[in-house]
């Protein structure tokens, strides 16, 4: 954190300190209107203090005394972007690379809850190197946690007394909910979160269907999870029998087919009996209840591909500390060395089918976050939100469609449409200077030239200090 200070010490020092004498315009620049998917070229965009105070077209431009002109003839501006999907542990490590790839907010899906609040006292006190963000604290699972650190649930009673601690004595902004919990305890809690008017988020849990997450108010589902199972025409079945398991009855009188006692055959069945009819019926179900996907392509990806060795050798691993390279390799991951040996084929197939589900969602309305899973392996801060958002090209949105999971929706589903998400007069002033369009071509939002941050401007060379800096303390 001492370093970033003294980095934006440097950047007051380049633009300039105060906000009562100078105002920054952004002069003939071409701003992307996220909303209308289209180019409004010549503009000038004018910042005082961490607000926009004025947009207007360049022949109507009249240059005051206090104006800092800073010329972007043939640059495009977006709106700062948001990952909607993060587990931040460091401010040293993650804000700089966050930053540096034009990330101005994020959505924490598990931290030190102290750590955040401390990070959000100091943005309400001025500090301008920590992106805007949202969090939830602790992940709310079943009795045996798959995490350490979570709440660990066994009954109804637990679920509701987990969401009182969480909104009044931990006071995050919602809470998250996870793959172990019962469907007495899950139910439990969404009833409670009703009552308390607290937002939940998070996995669809094993013995629960999207559907009924969805019907329960879970406002968001992240990875895609429970999708694949619900769009099946074997959906009744798999159910059954992971209920069953899950509750620990006798099977042999529940299932004839004993090969989807197997995990991997139940996820093969799956994929076999995966109807594109269910998923549109699925998807309009979802968009009629106003819930929100992440899909976290991005992990999705690599964690199907874990046992391809070229993942390591990305470029973008100079950022990556030893530490961090020894969590990423499978043979050390808990969740991952003891898979079976069709595991990673099995996942790859998932991933196929789960690429199909992004264009059908988008056309039925259902509200699609850009979100990355970092730091899970090789999901790079900053830079892999980039690569999410290519995900959602390849699989079928437009490029404007892809630039609004990490822009405008993020405003939408935080209900923050007045401060941030497009560029417009009275918005917050976190924006993104590009050399290139990226309507043209989504691979362009990573042509960053300039970052702004509630008003506060840093160009390509300190983006490029920050970097080094991760990348020099990573290579230690």
């Amino acid at each position: 954190m001492r370093k970033l200070a003294v980095l934006y010490f440097a950047l007051l020092i380049t633009y300039g300190t105060s906000a009562q004498t100078n105002r920054y315009v952004l002069h003939d620049v071409n701003v992307i209107d996220v909303v209308k998917g289209k180019v409004l070229p010549h503009q000038v965009v004018t910042i005082e203090g961490d607000r926009i105070k004025g947009i207007v077209s360049l022949n109507k431009y009249r240059k005051a005394d206090k104006d800092s002109i800073i010329s972007l003839t043939g640059k495009y501006l977006i709106p700062g972007l948001w990952d909607m999907h993060t587990h931040v542990w460091s401010s040293d490590f993650f804000f700089p690379l966050f930053l540096a790839n034009g990330i101005t907010g994020f959505r924490d899906m598990f931290g030190g809850v102290q750590s955040l609040h401390g990070w959000r006292k100091a943005i309400s006190e001025g500090d301008k190197t920590i992106p805007d963000f949202y969090y939830s604290g602790p992940i709310v699972d079943g009795p045996k946690p798959v995490w350490p650190g979570s709440v660990a649930i066994s009954n109804p009673e637990q679920a509701k007394k987990a969401v009182d601690s969480i909104k009044n004595k931990l006071k995050t902004d919602f809470v998250k909910v996870y793959s172990l919990l019962s469907r007495e305890s899950y139910f439990a809690l969404a009833e409670e979160c009703k009552k308390m008017q607290i937002d939940f988020a998070g996995h669809v849990p094993n013995v629960v269907t999207a559907l009924e997450a969805a019907t329960a108010g879970q406002k968001c589902q992240e990875h895609l999870y429970g999708i694949l199972e619900v769009v099946s025409d074997s959906s009744a079945l798999y159910y059954k029998i992971v209920r069953a398991l899950a509750s620990g009855l006798e099977m042999k009188n529940l299932v004839t087919d004993t090969l989807l006692l197997n995990r991997m055959e139940r996820r093969r069945m799956l994929i076999r009996t995966f109807n594109h009819e269910r998923l549109t019926s699925v998807a309009k179900q979802l968009s009629t209840n106003n819930t929100w996907i992440c899909p976290t392509l991005v992990v999705n990806y690599n964690i199907a591909h874990l046992d391809d060795t070229a993942l390591a050798s990305d470029s973008r691993m100079k950022y990556v500390s030893s530490f961090m390279k020894k969590f990423w390799d499978p043979r050390q991951d808990a969740r991952f060395r003891t898979q079976p040996k069709d595991y990673f084929e099995v996942t790859r197939m998932e991933f196929e089918k789960k690429l199909l589900i992004i264009p059908v969602f988008q056309k039925a309305g259902v509200r699609i976050l850009a979100g990355t899973d970092t730091p899970n392996p090789y999901c790079f801060p900053g830079f892999s939100l980039h690569d999410e958002i290519a995900w959602f090209v390849k699989a079928g949105l437009s490029p404007a469609e892809a630039l609004q999971t990490a822009t405008i929706n993020p405003a939408i589903y935080f209900s923050r449409e007045n401060d941030f998400g497009t560029i417009a007069k009275g918005k917050i002033a976190s924006m993104v200077v590009l050399d290139k369009n990226p309507l043209e071509n989504i691979r362009n939002t990573t042509s960053i030239n300039m970052v702004i941050l509630r008003g506060s401007i840093m160009d390509r060379r300190q983006l490029d200090s920050m970097l080094e800096k991760v990348r020099s303390t990573a290579a230690q």
